[in-house]
């Protein structure tokens, strides 16, 4: 049992290494907005320009990447962001889409999709998906940059390593089983 908080960071890693075990490829974003923000002397509503200049970049740079996942934890407490399973525990995930932006029905449903594996695997699993939009909110998320964008929300404040890191297991599962799937569409064609 190990005391680690997990960050966004160290879940964004989790996440990438079972992928890279199903044989997926993928980036993690290292540079951290908020030290951009530091640097730049921005205030901290200022973090999706950043991450979208990020993506933009990314996206320039490594030309083959097709599927955009943004990791964040709630703020929820932890009667919300905690599930057993099989004696396992899990830290819940919420999918949220933003409304404001041309490619949505795209990215809803890439979280559809992904909602529906995942409560598949584990019923419960998933709090579902929040769609967001109207004043005080972002609404768009940097998901116009890619109808393959989603952002997941993992767990909570309250969701230790061991949770964490049995979702994010499952989430690559599914996440494989996804692409695999539009694999074996485009094939079909």
């Amino acid at each position: 049992d190990y005391n680690i908080m997990p960050s966004v960071m160290l879940a964004s890693n989790i996440l990438q290494e079972y992928l890279e075990d199903l044989g997926i490829n993928s980036i993690v974003e290292v540079r951290k907005p908020s030290n951009i923000l530091k640097q730049r002397n921005l205030a901290y509503n200022n973090s999706y320009n950043i991450s979208r200049e990020q993506m933009i970049d990314v996206m320039n740079n490594y030309r083959t990447i097709k599927y955009f996942i943004d990791i964040h934890r709630d703020s929820s407490n932890y009667s919300k962001t905690m599930i057993e399973y099989n004696n396992k525990k899990y830290a819940r995930v919420e999918f949220i889409v933003g409304l404001e932006h041309d490619n949505y029905t795209a990215n809803l449903e890439l979280a559809e999709h992904l909602n529906e594996l995942l409560e598949m695997k584990i019923k419960g699993i998933s709090r579902g998906i929040y769609k967001k939009e109207g004043p005080g909110v972002n609404g768009i998320y940097n998901q116009d940059l890619n109808k393959n964008a989603v952002l997941i929300e993992v767990g909570g404040v309250d969701n230790d390593i061991e949770e964490v890191n049995n979702t994010m297991k499952v989430l690559s599962e599914i996440i494989f089983d996804y692409i695999r799937g539009e694999i074996h569409e485009k094939e079909e064609l």
